[in-house]
């Protein structure tokens, strides 16, 4: 068991933690998250508040009866009375709070597929960082290679010294280049950390999380900002059964009285007169707040399937986009050699070595950005799909 422990131990500090293992993590010991889950329990609280029995009341009276001078006696009333919803309101606000329990669970859904999309977002970028350091230290190791060559032609003099300084200023450039990118590496890295809760360094794969596949999966789900909208209408649906009760709570009282020469046994209700207030201000304006609620889900549902073809219009392309470069780089790498081949033996043009080496570097450049862009389309359209909601 010991030599297996040391063995992962082993392997993740050389070959890094994947994103897989890095989400399970996350979302197991986030405090973010945990954090938004407790959200639903507060909700259930104030759901209990909402729906408990109001307390009954007790009233107790005594009487001083002096009929007569050198005559007095005593008596008592006692009342009880209790507020007592009506079945109309009651059955509004048991509405009410269910439908507060799913807007809290659509804010709380909201909260985590967000979470993960800006966890995805913020590895992907981690991984182009490194990447585009690797290759920054590739091309920094060839542009030395030819700046060496310059020097040794320049030394014997078949080549002049503003050639020379050029080749040794672009070399400088992309040393310049590399500290800015592991300066960024860096700063994704820590961040990665701390939105995933972790307090000590780990070592994280360098791999980008979706691979170049033009094809997209297709899903039926909410977004989470459409479930919230679905949430809203339904707590508006129940603002407007609350207030269909012209009164909401009546109160049952009884009592007893007891006087000098007689017993007094009292009951009754407490009904208000719904003279002033009919609550149809309440009822229209939860009407008005379902209507514009409706509206926006309606425009909502419009937008991201607009959306959603775009994006996955834009993978297609981009993947077509990067198998053209993955051509191109090839072609481009065979250029290069055979010119640096040339002019290592004095039978090539520098001018031609460097045009050819500065547009290898652009288009591994592109390749890197594309894959980074096609992961960013995939994240951003798993999240409208509601991919990140369980």
């Amino acid at each position: 068991m010991k030599t297996l422990v040391i063995f992962l131990t082993f392997s993740l500090t050389l070959f890094g933690m994947s994103y897989k293992e890095f989400k399970k993590y996350t979302l197991t010991h986030s405090k973010i998250l945990k954090s938004q889950t407790l959200t639903l329990q507060s909700t259930k609280y104030k759901n209990n508040i909402l729906l408990r029995t109001a307390n009954p009341m007790l009233n107790i009276e005594g009487s001083h009866f002096n009929e007569k001078v050198g005559n007095n006696s005593f008596g008592y009333a006692i009342t009880a009375s209790q507020t007592i919803r009506t079945t109309g309101y009651m059955n509004g606000l048991q509405s009410k709070a269910k439908a507060s329990s799913l807007l809290s669970q659509a804010f709380i859904t909201q909260g985590r597929a967000g979470y993960l999309k800006t966890l995805e977002e913020l590895y992907t970028q981690y991984v182009y960082q490194n990447k585009m350091l690797t290759l920054l230290q590739q091309e920094y190791t060839l542009s030395n290679k030819v700046t060496q060559m310059v020097k040794e032609r320049y030394q014997s003099g078949s080549e002049n010294k503003v050639t020379y300084l050029q080749a040794r200023t672009e070399t400088l450039t992309l040393k310049t280049q590399m500290y800015t990118t592991k300066q960024q590496q860096s700063t994704l890295y820590y961040q990665l950390l701390a939105i995933a809760g972790f307090t000590t360094n780990v070592s994280l794969e360098k791999k980008f999380i979706y691979s170049i596949s033009s094809k997209t999966k297709y899903s039926s789900k909410l977004s989470p900002q459409q479930q919230i909208l679905k949430a809203k209408e339904s707590v508006y649906q129940s603002d407007y059964s609350i207030n269909q009760s012209t009164f909401q709570n009546y109160d049952l009282y009884t009592g007893i009285e007891k006087e000098p020469d007689q017993s007094i046994l009292r009951f009754g209700l407490n009904i208000p007169l719904t003279i002033h207030n009919d609550r149809s201000q309440e009822r229209m304006l939860a009407k008005l707040k379902m209507q514009q609620t409706q509206l926006d889900n309606e425009q909502l549902s419009i937008t991201i399937s607009a959306q959603k073809k775009m994006m996955r219009s834009a993978i297609r392309e981009l993947s077509n986009q990067y198998y053209a470069l993955k051509n191109l780089q090839q072609e481009q790498q065979e250029l290069t050699t055979l010119l640096q081949d040339g002019y290592a033996i004095a039978k090539g043009s520098l001018f031609e070595l460097m045009t050819a080496k500065n547009k290898l570097i652009q288009t591994k450049k592109a390749l890197l950005q594309t894959q980074k862009m096609i992961n960013d389309q995939k994240i951003s359209l798993r999240f409208l799909q509601g991919d990140y909601n369980d």
